[in-house]
């Protein structure tokens, strides 16, 4: 499954414009960024705003800190785009924040959540001169297939807590460390659809199988932090990696096989890409220095193994 990464800031503009200057130029790349939504931006305090996202096919995850007082989604937007996922998102500023969607007007607390349709237009502001949000895009067809009165749901605040909380931390954790994606992209947005589709009222055979893939997405997470943090370290094994989860090493190794690779596989390619990244940096280290400290143990492996992944030798590889 194809996996985009974007990222927009403020701290993107050429420096030396005026404020108006500045708001209209990041205007027009957000459009290019994400054609979802207008801004409009606070008038107390100076504009800034920063975004990321994460594209999964047609799943997205994205969040978005900024000074500005509004968010549009306008009937322009609605027919440029022709999108008619869902989008879930959670209001994680420090006030309520007044929506309206589908000719309802409600209040988003802090932590709250609201389920919105985006081939409809919807409105959200709070007086203050801040605001952050997470949200999810989710592709209707599956969503509805899995949670029959979903429609019912949108337009209407959605108390924190439960599955649908554990989807946004688990967005935001995601959105923080997104070199995980790289490693189970499918995964990824398969579980993002369970703990969603729990959250929202799954019922039956559905829900027993999205819980039973909801809470196996947030054990992955914790397996491949600790994987991603520990893999140089040259004793490192799913032993190892089991008591550091708090899980048993059967549970863990049937976990990676079902993000797509195991644990051996992923330690290897981890620590070579890190001696690539190494090789390529200007300076004289040893590449027997590299190795060891990718958390290789013997020189000669390393050489045969860096040889077959990248079609060169690690001498021939320095610069590149």
């Amino acid at each position: 499954m194809p996996v985009l990464k974007k990222m927009l800031s403020t701290d993107m503009l050429p420096q030396g414009l005026s404020e108006r200057q500045r708001f209209i130029a990041f205007a027009e790349l957000f459009e290019h960024f994400s054609n979802t939504g207008e801004l409009d931006p606070a008038d107390d305090v100076p504009f800034r705003a920063a975004m990321n996202s994460i594209h999964v096919g047609t799943t997205m995850l994205g969040r978005c800190d900024g000074t500005f007082t509004t968010v549009r989604r306008e009937k322009r937007q609605v027919l440029a785009t022709n999108d008619d996922r869902y989008c879930l998102a959670r209001n994680t500023g420090s006030r309520e924040a007044r929506v309206t969607h589908r000719g309802r007007e409600f209040v988003m607390r802090p932590g709250s959540m609201v389920l919105l349709k985006l081939d409809e237009p919807f409105f959200s502001a709070d007086g203050a001169s801040e605001k952050r949000f997470t949200n999810v895009h989710l592709p209707t067809a599956t969503l509805r297939a899995m949670v029959s009165c979903v429609d019912d749901l949108v337009g209407r605040e959605l108390a924190p807590g439960g599955a649908l909380s554990l989807a946004m931390d688990y967005s935001d954790l995601l959105l923080r460390h997104p070199g995980a994606v790289d490693e189970a992209g499918f995964a990824i947005a398969s579980h993002l659809m369970d703990l969603a589709a729990l959250g929202l009222g799954a019922r039956g055979d559905t829900a027993a199988e999205a819980r039973r893939g909801g809470v196996r997405a947030v054990r992955l997470k914790a397996v491949l932090m600790i994987l991603e943090a520990r893999y140089t370290e040259p004793d490192f094994s799913a032993q190892k990696l089991a008591a550091a989860a708090g899980l048993s090493e059967r549970y863990v190794n049937e976990l990676l096989y079902e993000a797509g690779a195991s644990l051996t596989s992923r330690l290897l390619e981890l620590r070579l890409r890190r001696a690539a990244e190494w090789l390529a940096q200007p300076g004289d280290r040893r590449i027997s220095d590299i190795a060891f400290d990718c958390g290789f143990n013997d020189l000669s492996y390393f050489n045969r193994c860096f040889r077959r992944r990248f079609g060169l030798t690690p001498s021939a590889a320095r610069g590149r």
